[in-house]
């Protein structure tokens, strides 16, 4: 290469180096420019969350949590003692739109205001951390739990609760149990009961015990919820009491606690109060309780009532024998099988014989995660025989179905029955072509791995 290309050469390494420190200098200067019109951004919101007018101090609150920045939870936390209660309810329902840990010491503190419907809704707020979707923010001033857009997570409000990896802020467990036994009105109370349910906090059982004594049908009925989700077996000796509660809607919650929590040594008072009771859905659910945990000496009572005219007696029945899985009764079954007609019933049905080894009934229970009306009793069903390690590797090619309804159901009974070999079975959904199906499978490994898998 003679001199002058080399030259020309040099010259275009010159210009290209001059044009990127150009295009360097130019990004720093967007970058400085970009922070301080934040900055100007912030300060402005500050100002005018101190303004005399409530309704632009409101405004501000609002657009503050619109503009989806974490920075502005400071900004706004100084709003909380605002005394518009109008401006405080923006605030809250920003902190929430944000959507960031920062926000979970403001909300603790808005559950503590003087406008119970502040409170309501920072207890909510929290809850939504924890379990995106719980509430509904579209910041048009309207809020509420349930929403279309969640109906497939949030159609039950018995079946809601969080992940069981998640780790509760300090913050969050001292103020929901200060809240369950100290705010000033119940139904603050009953909606922390509600939140230490969802969030599994084993750690306020204690409290959750004391509020029972609180002689409050509507808290006591939250409370057996979240017993029921925190799965604290301690719990069933010190609320077989309720067995005698007046209202019939307490002995009914109560039943189905102890039989969840499998507290065998309620046996005979569910008995008794499957045998005396005049009421028909208290009754059912004594006979469900006791479907739970049936035992050699109530598997006559099932069989009387395998094939009683009530579908819900004969589901129960046919539960407490499947569990049972005493070979005896596999006959029984199969033959009530053959002449059953009712779907909820023969789901039942399904589960029983699995639990007994007839492992071919599975294609039931799975065929019906597919479908609106039964997924909500196959899944649990699944669930629980998962628990066996015959039942999983049976459910293993289900897994990778052809439908994504399957698909995805079934990562979310690997996370809650799988173990370590699960892991590897979901790994392959990953790449799933339905971004829900990755959703479930990241979800139920994540979940397997928190449990030491």
């Amino acid at each position: 290469m003679n001199g002058t290309g080399l030259r020309d050469e040099e010259g275009v390494l010159v210009v290209t180096m001059n044009v990127f420190a150009r295009g360097c200098r130019l990004l720093c200067w967007a970058g400085v420019f970009l922070l301080a019109t934040m900055a100007l951004a912030q300060v402005e919101a500050e100002r005018q969350l101190q303004d005399p007018d409530a309704k632009l101090r409101e405004r501000a609150a609002r657009e503050l949590g619109e503009r989806g920045n974490p920075a502005y939870v400071p900004v706004l936390a100084t709003a909380l003692q605002d005394s518009d209660e109008k401006v405080r309810m923006a605030v809250v329902k920003s902190l929430i739109r944000l959507d960031t840990e920062a926000s979970l010491e403001p909300l603790s503190l808005a559950v503590r205001d003087g406008i119970p419907e502040i409170r309501y809704l920072a207890i909510d707020g929290i809850v939504n951390f924890y379990l995106p979707g719980y509430v509904d923010t579209g910041f048009g001033g309207f809020f509420r739990s349930v929403t279309g857009s969640v109906e497939a997570l949030f159609s039950d409000v018995d079946a809601v609760v969080a992940d069981p990896d998640i780790r509760l802020h300090e913050t969050v467990l001292r103020t929901l149990r200060q809240s369950l036994t100290g705010a000033p009105d119940m139904r603050t109370r009953v909606r922390a009961a509600r939140a230490l349910g969802i969030l599994r906090a084993r750690q306020a059982v204690p409290d959750l015990i004391e509020a029972l004594y609180f002689n409050n049908v509507e808290l006591a009925e939250e409370i057996l919820r979240a017993f029921q989700k925190i799965k604290d077996t301690s719990v069933g000796p010190r609320i077989v009491f309720l067995l005698s509660f007046p209202q019939e809607e307490i002995k009914q919650a109560a039943a189905t606690t102890l039989g969840l929590l499998q507290t065998e040594s309620t046996v005979p008072d569910l008995r008794q109060l499957f045998e005396n009771s005049r009421d028909k859905k208290t009754r059912l659910a004594a006979f469900d309780a006791l479907a739970f945990m049936p035992q050699q000496q109530t598997a006559p009572l099932f069989v009387q009532y395998l094939d009683d005219r009530e579908k819900e007696l004969r589901a129960s029945a046919v539960l407490g024998l499947g569990r049972l899985k005493d070979p005896g009764y596999l006959g029984p079954l199969q033959q009530q099988r053959d002449k059953e007609r009712d779907g909820r019933v023969r789901l039942a049905l399904a589960f029983a014989l699995v639990a007994n080894g007839q492992l071919d009934s599975l294609e039931e229970l799975v065929s019906d995660l597919t479908t609106r009306t039964r997924r909500g009793e196959a899944r649990p069903y699944l669930v629980e025989l998962a628990r066996e390690e015959a039942v999983r590797e049976a459910l293993r090619p289900h897994l990778y179905s052809t439908n994504a309804a399957i698909r995805k159901n079934l990562c979310q009974v690997y996370a809650a029955s799988g173990d370590s070999a699960s892991i590897s079975y979901l790994e392959a959904l990953l790449r799933d072509r339905d971004a829900e199906v990755v959703q479930e499978a990241s979800r139920a490994i994540r979940i397997l791995r928190s449990k030491g898998f």
